[in-house]
Parts: C-alpha cells; structure tokens; sequence
C-alpha cells in the first residue's frame, strides 16, 4: 500500500524585516519597514506595520505621519544579507528532508513523505525551532497531502495564533473546515478573476 504523500511548506515569516532584527534584536515587537532600492517604497513591513494599514509597495511619502506617529523604523534593502541568511535557512531545512525544493527567496517545499514521526505536527515544531536556533529567522510550517494544501495550511498557521506556527492538513476534515472558512483568493493559483467568479456561483 502506498503512502500518501505529505509535503510541507516552510515561509520565513516577514523575512526582509526578520534579516534586519537579527542584528538589531532590539527591534523585536516594534514597528519596522524595509523601503525598496530607491527608498521610495515599502517592500517589507513587520506585522506591527502591517496592523496600522500600511500595504506593500506604498510610496514612503504616502505614510510619513504613520512613521512619525509610531517612530516605524526603516531600513533600505540589502539583498546580500537577506541571500545569505536565505542559503542559510535553506541549508537547515536540508536536515529534514532528501527533497527540498526552493520556491523563492523565502520559502520551500520539503517532501515528508515516509518521514518516521509519529506526531508531523511536532516535527513541523522541530523544524521551527532548528531555523530560530540556527538563523533567528521565524517561520511557520505547512503540511498537507499537495503544494497547494500546504500553502493553504501555511497561510493558517501564520494568521491563526492557536496553530503556534505549525498546521497539518493531512485530516480531510480539518481541510474541508478550513476551505470554508479561508477566501477564495487566498489558495494559491487561485486569481482575481477566478475569484470574482467563484463569488458569482
């Protein structure tokens, strides 16, 4: 009988952000933006700068009272760093799987499948905690029988506190319980237009 197939997704969260805090530690909990190469706008921002509205790609100008409001610190990209704590993340996540795939800078697909756990939710903790210890970087974890799911069950774990950063979709009751109560939009492949429809049926 064959295994299912068990992949995770592992997003570092707010990476930009988590790069400049490992250095600055003192910036842990407080507002801070990452501005774009010409420092005209905002590319990354942690989640207390998210929580005050401000979106991505907004013009710095745009929101200069927010960041003298709440003193947002700001720092001007740095695309070394954030590559080399990315080979470093990366080069941790290779402990825990003959199969990694890079999606993006800041994220991977690692495949579980046969991986010998009898509970995937604290291995998906371990994960977590081996990149901190490692990097510093926070990341929460995915796991689900497809990329898709995995993505969506990340996108779960980094919204609802409850999860502690790690969900596993392998139960086709959770899924069907969170798919009735995450949007449309927010499954991956799943566009603007797919979605304007999905709401018209």
């Amino acid at each position: 009988m064959s295994q299912q197939p068990l992949i995770a997704l592992v997003d570092c969260n707010n990476f930009y952000v988590s790069c400049e805090r490992v250095f600055r530690p003192d910036l842990v909990d407080k507002p801070v933006a990452v501005l774009s190469n010409n420092d005209g706008c905002i590319v990354a921002r942690s989640q207390e700068v998210k929580d005050l509205g401000v979106k991505m790609a907004t013009p710095v100008h745009q929101v200069q009272h927010l960041i003298n409001r709440y003193r947002i610190q700001l720092f001007s990209s740095n695309y070394t760093l954030y590559a080399d704590m990315s080979h470093r993340v990366m080069q941790c996540l290779e402990t825990f799987t003959p199969q990694l795939e890079v999606y993006s800078i800041d994220e991977s697909f690692l495949d579980l499948t046969g991986v010998n756990s009898d509970d995937i939710t604290a291995y998906g903790q371990q994960i977590r905690q081996a990149i901190y210890r490692n990097t510093g970087i926070p990341v929460c974890v995915g796991i689900a029988p497809t990329k898709t799911l995995a993505k969506l069950a990340n996108y779960a774990a980094k919204k609802w506190k409850g999860t502690q950063g790690v969900l596993d979709l392998s139960d086709f009751v959770r899924r069907e319980k969170l798919l009735r109560l995450v949007p449309a939009s927010e499954v991956w492949g799943i566009g603007r237009q797919t979605t304007k429809r999905l709401k018209l049926t």
